[in-house]
């Protein structure tokens, strides 16, 4: 029985795979009609970006505090306060800003756009667009994948650079840091390639995978009411774990992660 039970776990996983990777490839298909719908795109890209900054900088500010804190606190025992600023700025350049901000858009933007299609779908909406001839995948879906890649990395790198100005307020401003100190092992350890590659790449990679997930798990809903919930469950937990897990494979083949390989 217990054996039975796995083999259709596994099958399900594999099918949900296939299934995903078939509704990705037709909305590749359709990236040649954004200029056409190019005021659903900029109307996502209010809803995805512009509607999130206050999260995210709220998110930011509070995260940044909290790492000056511990990071002096941790530093202050050996005498090496200096390397604060470089440390703040990598952690939250090449890790933290990109995951905490796909996180916050998920539970905020992600929820409502799988809420927003599972309701078309379970009241038939996107059955009407198929009747009137109108590619619902081309209409609802690639305009928020767009949106979603293009204004991730915006949001991944506002925040980095809003929690870096928390760290230095709070460690220079209310503990015994120097600011120039600060700044300039910033300077000395973020470089165009943290930035750029590290962060702007990782919330590119993640604004696609979150809305992807989030259009995907609405077009299927199936059922009443109920599916709608689900969709919006479901998107939030499978956007972590793929967040988390794309997170892995990026730092192993991104430069500085060479290390991690030698573990494989």
């Amino acid at each position: 029985m217990s054996q039975a039970i796995t083999i259709r776990f596994f099958r399900g996983i594999v099918l949900t795979a296939g299934d995903f990777t078939l509704f990705a490839g037709e909305t590749l298909r359709t990236v040649k009609k954004l200029k056409r719908r190019f005021g659903l795109f900029l109307k996502q890209c209010e809803a995805i970006g512009v509607t999130s900054t206050m999260v995210v900088l709220m998110a930011a500010a509070f995260l940044g505090a909290v790492m000056g804190f511990q990071f002096y606190t941790a530093f202050h025992r050996f005498g090496a306060e200096a390397l604060l600023g470089g440390s703040v700025g990598v952690s939250l350049f090449r890790e933290l800003a990109p995951i905490m901000t796909a996180i916050m858009v998920s539970g905020r933007a992600g929820a409502a756009m799988a809420a927003e299609i599972a309701t078309m779908r379970v009241t038939e909406q996107i059955d009407a667009l198929e009747v009137m001839g109108i590619n619902p995948v081309e209409y609802l879906v690639m305009p928020r994948v767009a949106a979603g890649l293009v204004m991730m990395p915006l949001l991944g790198i506002m925040f980095a650079v809003a929690a870096s100005l928390a760290a230095a307020a709070l460690t220079c401003g209310v503990l015994d840091l120097s600011l120039p100190v600060f700044w300039a092992q910033f300077r000395r350890w973020v470089d165009a390639e943290d930035i750029l590659l590290h962060c702007g790449l990782k919330s590119a990679v993640f604004g696609l995978l979150l809305t992807w997930i989030a259009c995907y798990c609405g077009f299927n809903a199936k059922g009443g009411a109920g599916s709608v919930g689900k969709a919006t469950q479901t998107t939030v937990v499978v956007t972590f774990l793929a967040v988390l897990f794309c997170d892995y494979i990026l730092t192993t083949i991104l430069p500085y992660g060479f290390a991690i390989l030698t573990f494989i």
